[in-house]
């Protein structure tokens, strides 16, 4: 789904909220250039992937394996390809920051 770990143990890990800068709040709090979002989740999309939360990549967080689906992201992309699948199978596990 994605180049991080959100699969794993047979589930899709999904931030159970949306975390204090996801790029899904109002205000633009990660400063992306405009437009930058909307592109980032359509290639998400078209791709078969997904947006990873990023307070919970290994790059911010310093923990590999502990990646999680963006829950802004989820909210408006369950409805497509992979994510819906997961979503049938009942294989989406929520997960706190």
């Amino acid at each position: 789904m994605s180049d991080t770990d959100v699969y794993r143990g047979g589930k899709v890990h999904v931030q159970a909220a949306k975390c204090s800068t996801c790029i899904y709040r109002p205000g633009n709090l990660m400063r992306l250039q405009e437009g930058r979002k909307d592109s980032m989740q359509a290639e998400a999309i078209e791709g078969g992937g997904v947006i990873p939360c990023h307070q919970t990549i290994e790059a911010y967080s310093g923990e590999r394996g502990a990646e999680s689906v963006c829950r802004g992201f989820f909210d408006v992309a369950k409805h497509e390809g992979l994510l819906a699948v997961a979503e049938r199978l009942n294989i989406v596990e929520f997960t706190e920051a």
